[in-house]
């Protein structure tokens, strides 16, 4: 795989070394690492040692947005993975070998015919997902930080999650955590790297890109669901966003 595609994909190394440029950084993975491929997403493989052996389950848009579980994967992975600028999990051995069962399986009904076949993949398809959205939140809480800070930058997350769509602004999530909007902004900024703002609008572009290929809506009526306040102030967010019209996002989408 080189450059870029429009599909997700879970490569979990199970032995020796990959060396990959992705969006214009140096990441090295090895055994027990999970790389998480976004659509959009940059990537160049450098080098590949002779032992290495990895596990990789790659999904078209379609077929990753059909589940709800990846819809949550998606939003729960913004802020841990996303935001501190990694697309890789360390994993201990315990977790690397339950993930690694979840793929083996799916791989092997996959291959199998069975009139249950599709209910049993979509089953461990959201298995997985799950499992990666607790790894992630544990990693998160691996953070060191002190009790406080983590209590409101957690506690920040949960209402960002609720309400992006709707709110947009800083005010209204410091007002909900009955703190001032400069020291949740010192929070947010020690704890990602990233502004609040950042955070939102995040968000808003991953659920914008989403309804994009998913639907069938037009540019008015996302910009709509997503309270803009107009067709043009969204399509100049999006834009901003990802580098490309909303329209080129969907002509992006695999058949």
């Amino acid at each position: 795989m080189t450059d870029s595609f429009s599909g997700y994909s879970f490569t979990l190394i199970r032995s020796g070394q990959l060396t990959l440029v992705s969006n214009n950084k140096l990441m090295q993975l090895k055994a027990n690492d999970i790389y998480t491929y976004y659509p959009g997403s940059r990537v160049i493989i450098e080098s590949i040692s002779d032992d290495y052996r990895g596990i990789c389950m790659i999904l078209d848009v379609s077929m990753a947005h059909d589940a709800q579980a990846f819809r949550n994967l998606i939003r729960a992975s913004m802020i841990p993975i996303s935001q501190f600028g990694n697309s890789k999990i360390e994993l201990t051995d315990k977790v690397a070998n339950r993930l690694a069962k979840v793929l083996e399986l799916i791989h092997e009904y996959i291959q199998q015919p069975g009139a249950l076949k599709n209910e049993i993949l979509e089953m461990l398809y959201n298995a997985f997902i799950d499992d990666l959205i607790g790894i992630q939140a544990f990693e998160k809480l691996r953070l060191e930080f002190n009790g406080q800070t983590e209590e409101i930058f957690v506690s920040f997350y949960q209402l960002l999650q609720q309400n992006f769509v709707e709110q947009h602004g800083i005010a209204f999530y410091a007002d909900r955590l009955h703190i001032s909007a400069n020291y949740l902004s010192r929070i947010v900024k020690r704890v990602t790297g990233k502004t609040v703002v950042d955070c939102i609008n995040e968000l808003l572009a991953i659920e914008a890109t989403w309804l994009i290929r998913s639907t069938d809506l037009t540019v008015a009526q996302i910009a709509d669901r997503l309270n803009f306040a107009s067709s043009p102030s969204f399509i100049k967010f999006y834009r901003r966003m990802r580098g490309y019209a909303p329209l080129t996002a969907r002509k992006q989408q695999p058949p």
